[in-house]
């Protein structure tokens, strides 16, 4: 349980997660320009892999938030700045 916890909490797997979002991100904004945004939501943003890539980094995000110890008073510029990303999320 603790491997899957550090899997799933790791910087890697942030940057990893990242990069997938925001290729998919860049992808659905092609296919938005060019064939409207009923397919862009279609092919992209309403699938299920995109939900789960966005739940993944949403849950990295905060073990992250409480790895670093952002909830301390000298850090909150960081936590107020990582919360953002979540309400975007």
């Amino acid at each position: 349980m603790r491997k899957l916890y550090n899997l799933l909490i790791s910087m890697k797997t942030m940057l990893l997660l990242t990069f997938i979002f925001a290729a998919a991100s860049a992808i659905a904004t092609f296919i938005e320009n060019d064939y409207g945004t009923e397919t862009a939501w279609a092919v992209v943003y309403g699938t299920r892999w995109f939900e789960i890539v966005m739940l993944l980094l949403g849950v990295n995000l905060i073990g992250n938030i409480f790895r670093y110890k952002m909830y301390r008073k000298e850090k909150w510029p960081a936590l107020l700045f990582h919360s953002g990303f979540l309400v975007i999320l």
